[in-house]
């Protein structure tokens, strides 16, 4: 496979990773190592409309396919097949390994495919589809999707290329400023996330805040995506109800694309395993980050300056998305996460 991306004039490449944020961060350094490896590669990229901006702009990727998840007809995707065929792929990568990326590796049609073992290996029929290049069961997300790179004779170097705008950083420091924010001492904060098993709780993060605040003279900023709708929204005001002290809530106020320059904008972070966190670790900013019953080793933040707390119970690592129990967030205490995110903001 190497010679003949080696020896080809301009081989296409699609990788397939529609979704979510965290997964697209896990494979943007195969995207890096095999555009080093191979420059005059043409390279594309299906993904999920939602999360799109993580890639928009970026000059390695030479087309990006948008896929519109809530489409239904039949039309939709004929429209989409014949947009993905006429490229001629000479290579498909799924980086997913589920039913949806196999449909898009039926579809495109490539001349060969490939696939890495993604989070849990190949799952619902996607085998069928691509060669698998396998991986250790214990090897995290990003070394997963990199066994793909390493198969295609690619250096060992991770890199993580998100481009972000000049507009985005002037666009999030206007509406910053609009807000009376010290812009030297942000702490950037994300108590939401997917599962419910992931939050460590409202209480916690209220009274973080107003330590913070107190003791650090932090300026508190919450954020949450339009996708998180109406329970980051509540899960925001009730931090900033029961903290007692002035926080700027920005839900729904930043693009994704903005939500990347404000990361990088601010003097720490803190908050959940989600997108937000994966984005701020691949960016080096520093950051805690609050984990609970997942494996950190293999899905959790991938080097970066993101210290990970998470306290180790016999039932983890588990995928019960709203375990009611939640012993393992439980366990981390306030005094925990306050001084690891002290540390991070007086860093020097």
């Amino acid at each position: 496979m190497s010679k003949y991306l080696e020896y080809h004039p301009a081989p296409k490449i699609l990788i397939v990773q529609p979704s979510r944020i965290g997964d697209i961060i896990f494979s943007l350094p195969t995207l890096a190592a095999i555009k080093k490896k191979y420059p005059h590669a043409r390279i594309s990229w299906i993904i999920d409309e939602r999360c799109y901006e993580i890639l928009e702009g970026n000059p390695l990727i030479e087309n990006i396919f948008i896929w519109n998840r809530k489409q239904k007809s039949i039309k939709y995707y004929i429209d989409l097949m014949k947009s993905l065929r006429k490229q001629k792929f000479d290579l498909s990568i799924d980086l997913h390994g589920l039913a949806k990326s196999a449909m898009f590796v039926k579809i495109a049609k490539a001349k060969f495919k490939i696939a890495s073992s993604s989070t849990n290996g190949m799952r619902e029929f996607s085998w069928l589809f691509s060669k698998e290049i396998k991986s250790s069961d214990n090897h995290h997300c990003v070394e997963r999707h990199f066994k793909v790179a390493k198969y295609l004779g690619c250096s060992d170097e991770i890199n993580y290329p998100i481009h972000i705008h000049g507009k985005n950083f002037r666009s999030v420091r206007d509406k910053l400023l609009k807000e009376n924010v010290n812009l030297e001492k942000i702490v950037g904060m994300y108590a939401g996330g997917g599962w419910l098993s992931r939050r460590w709780g409202t209480s916690k993060y209220a009274a973080l805040a107003k330590r913070l605040k107190a003791e650090l003279g932090a300026d508190i900023i919450l954020i949450g995506g339009k996708e998180g709708g109406s329970s980051e929204n509540g899960i925001n005001k009730e931090i900033i109800s029961e903290s007692g002290v002035y926080i700027t809530d920005m839900i729904g106020k930043f693009t994704l694309k903005e939500l990347c320059a404000f990361l990088q904008i601010c003097k720490t972070f803190v908050g959940n395993e989600a997108g937000p966190m994966h984005i701020a670790t691949a960016l080096n900013v520093q950051s805690v980050a609050i984990l609970g019953p997942t494996d950190a080793k293999r899905t959790g933040p991938y080097n970066g300056n993101t210290k990970i707390i998470q306290q180790k119970m016999e039932c983890q690592p588990c995928r019960n998305r709203n375990c009611i129990n939640s012993k393992c967030m439980q366990a981390i205490t306030i005094d925990d996460v306050f001084e690891e995110v002290k540390k991070k903001f007086l860093f020097k």
